[in-house]
């Protein structure tokens, strides 16, 4: 999910919960929940589609197979700048866990200053207390979420994503399956726009596939994963990948 789809579905995630609460405030600690829930997973949240190609997973996983790797973690271990990404990354999930005190302060004032703002209402021509409720519910939210992505762009939180690293994959005619607990596979040709790096120095191939999303392939031979991945994996003749402190 892009930064700019992350911020629609909040503000429309932040509308529900402040209409739910303005008409039912009797759920309130539901909403509550709810609204901590929801903030995680959106910060949490990585896009996973790969697109479609019209190849099945079936087609792919019994394709001759053409190339192996079953220690790429180890070789991801070795990698110090993808552990460094990597812990950026995960410090940044965690913020919305460390801004909870605060959140649970605002939640508890909105309460006390629903009567204020309902007098103020009132004499603006405006009786009904569900529009004072709407109106500081959606303050609320809104001053929580904008709070939770201003910390997010300060730590680096709103930064690149750390690529996805397979613990082990195959590469066979038809794509690429992957082992472990992404349990996935990729499809050849590569959906339209992917982008395929090389970089035999860190011993990885990394294909960006789009709105965010990488998949890094360590291995011992690279430069072959490479040949293969732009022989087998792009359509397009004129598309091809780039090279990264190669050695050859």
């Amino acid at each position: 999910m892009d930064q700019r789809t992350m911020l629609i579905v909040g503000q429309v995630f932040i509308v529900i919960l402040a209409v739910i609460l303005a008409l039912a405030p009797n759920l309130y600690k539901f909403a509550i929940l709810l609204y901590f829930v929801g903030i995680i997973a959106i910060s949490m949240y990585k896009a996973r589609s790969t697109g479609s190609s019209g190849v099945s997973r079936e087609e792919v996983e019994k394709a001759r197979t053409l190339f192996r790797e079953e220690k790429a973690m180890e070789l991801a271990a070795e990698d110090e700048e993808y552990l460094r990404e990597v812990s950026k990354q995960v410090r940044a999930m965690f913020i919305p866990l460390l801004l909870f005190p605060v959140y649970i302060v605002i939640f508890q004032a909105v309460p006390a200053l629903e009567p204020r703002v309902a007098e103020a209402l009132q004499g603006l021509g405006i009786a009904d207390a569900r529009v004072a409720r709407l109106l500081l519910w959606l303050a609320a939210f809104e001053g929580m979420f904008a709070l939770n992505q201003v910390v997010r762009k300060l730590t680096g939180g709103a930064s690149k994503p750390a690529p996805m690293v397979p613990p082990a994959y195959r590469v066979t005619e038809k794509g690429i399956v992957i082992k472990g607990g992404l349990g996935r596979v990729i499809p050849f040709p590569l959906p339209s726009g992917a982008e395929v790096r090389l970089d035999e120095k860190r011993n990885y191939v990394e294909i960006e596939m789009g709105k965010g999303v990488r998949m890094r392939f360590y291995t011992r031979k690279a430069r072959r994963l490479y040949e293969l991945l732009l022989r087998h994996g792009v359509k397009e003749r004129g598309r091809g990948g780039t090279q990264e402190n190669g050695r050859g």
